[in-house]
């Protein structure tokens, strides 16, 4: 338990690093995106790769990945619920709200604690996978209907899915490991070296980005932010470790998903919401604000679990 709230703290001092770093003028105005576009071109699919190849496809394609899918899912529709009965949210702001509060940040910080608080890299890819595949394209499909009014063609979407290079990197991974081939010594080191990279250079990165966050046009405020939020670092944690149980997961397993399906709401919502020129103030009050809460939300499911006596 120790070292899982050190490994939080250092989680967020390596942020604290960036931003510092960024803020003294140590990395220029460009820092983040550079640092970010190698990470997700670069050090993250490398990672994902090598993590795939080491898990196997069936260490992917089992409980963990339906953990995911029914968190998420269930999450979104449930925010949705509220928004539209009690919120009463424009469709944008529904559907930026429901992206806010369900999507995870897989790449930028699950990555960082899938390493560094569980000690398993693979513990994101059923995440990174699930979203990667069908999440966040549906999501932006969604926000450019709402949005522009412009109708997105199936080959377009496609387009950009085919061209992600995580998507290309999972592919790869599953047909290594479908395959059963070794994977060549070279590749592994190679992969390796580069995806211990990805976890630092993220953290590093969004600290930089925070001095730069520009402050969102106006929309829903409070209310509906709140809910995403609670959505996000309450209710999603809640559901997996339900789905977990009434699959037959148990212990570290367990723990695992539930601490995956707390990760912050990813930066892709914000993004979108941009786009779609809705739900702005939404999305960026929940990404900010669930990137630094899900720490100490980490902290407290992992003290609950060994509370409990569920892990050693």
């Amino acid at each position: 338990m120790v070292s899982i709230v050190w490994s939080v703290l250092a989680i967020a001092l390596i942020i604290g690093v960036g931003w510092i770093a960024r803020r003294g003028g140590a990395l220029g105005p460009d820092a983040a995106g550079s640092l970010a576009s190698a990470t997700y071109w670069v050090a993250s699919p490398a990672m994902l790769f090598h993590a795939i190849v080491s898990t196997g496809t069936s260490g992917v394609f089992g409980a963990p990945l339906a953990v995911a899918a029914a968190s998420g899912v269930g999450t979104a529709l449930l925010f949705v619920l509220v928004a539209r009965l009690f919120l009463r949210l424009s469709r944008g702001e529904t559907t930026l709200g429901a992206m806010a509060s369900s999507l995870n940040n897989g790449a930028y910080i699950g990555i960082p604690i899938a390493v560094y608080v569980l000690n398993d890299a693979s513990a994101v890819v059923p995440i990174l996978v699930f979203q990667l595949g069908f999440f966040t394209p549906m999501f932006f499909v969604l926000a450019d209907l709402v949005g522009s009014g412009q109708r997105p063609s199936v080959l377009g979407v496609a387009k950009v899915v085919a061209r992600n290079p995580m998507v290309i990197a999972a592919a790869c991974g599953f047909l290594f490991s479908a395959a059963g081939w070794p994977m060549p010594t070279l590749l592994d080191v190679s992969t390796s070296m580069l995806g211990s990279a990805a976890p630092p250079m993220i953290l590093l990165s969004f600290g930089a980005s925070l001095v730069d966050r520009r402050s969102a046009s106006g929309d829903s405020g409070i209310a509906a932010t709140t809910c995403a939020i609670a959505c996000k670092l309450a209710l999603q944690p809640a559901i997996a470790c339900g789905v977990g149980v009434l699959l037959g997961l148990t212990g570290p397993a367990l723990m695992s998903v539930t601490i995956m399906a707390a990760l912050p709401a990813a930066q892709n919502a914000y993004i979108a919401a941009t786009r779609a020129k809705a739900g702005e103030r939404i999305a960026q009050g929940t990404v900010l604000v669930t990137t630094f809460a899900s720490l100490p939300v980490v902290v407290g499911i992992a003290a609950l679990f060994h509370g409990l006596g569920l892990v050693a």
